[in-house]
């Protein structure tokens, strides 16, 4: 199966996230499946030598006031990687900016898409800018309503997800 894994963060990036899509793509390779990973771009253009699969990198640039995240930039390059790799499945890891492009090109393509919830972007939201947990909310519900399949890993998450309108 070609699937393609589209990520808002991927190593070298340190978190969840990143980590959680890493697993994916190597698991899916040891079962043999052909991922690619569609990431924002990083500073460092050798950061995918080990990687398990390909990876395209999007334009992308520092997330003010907290430089190690980057924020993908819309780019037709998503779409473009989507249908170049032939996607049986598309897995939205986290999905919110780049994640929503994915969500849009996957339709367009007609490939079933899984969206993964993985980080309370609205409470990041509220914590760390004081405003936005609404416009993130929204923003979460048109991506993961779109998606054939909505996962959350925990009942926890399910019950934040479900309080919200996405089930």
């Amino acid at each position: 199966m070609r699937v393609v894994i589209v990520t808002e963060s991927f190593p070298p990036d340190v978190n969840g996230v990143a980590h959680c899509a890493l697993q994916t793509a190597r698991h899916l390779v040891r079962r043999g499946h052909r991922p690619l990973v569609i990431a924002p771009a990083v500073p460092d253009p050798a950061a995918d030598a080990d990687a398990p699969c390909p990876v395209v990198r999007v334009p992308s640039l520092p997330l003010p006031g907290y430089a190690q995240v980057r924020v993908a930039l819309p780019s037709r390059r998503v779409a473009a990687a989507i249908a170049a790799h032939r996607a049986d499945l598309v897995h939205l890891a986290g999905p919110f900016v780049l994640g929503v492009r994915a969500m849009a090109a996957a339709t367009r393509l007609r490939v079933p898409a899984v969206a993964v919830y993985q980080t309370d972007l609205a409470g990041y939201a509220r914590t760390y800018v004081g405003t936005g947990e609404n416009t993130a909310w929204r923003r979460l519900r048109a991506v993961h309503g779109a998606a054939d399949r909505t996962l959350a890993p925990s009942r926890a998450a399910r019950r934040d997800l479900e309080a919200h309108g996405i089930e």
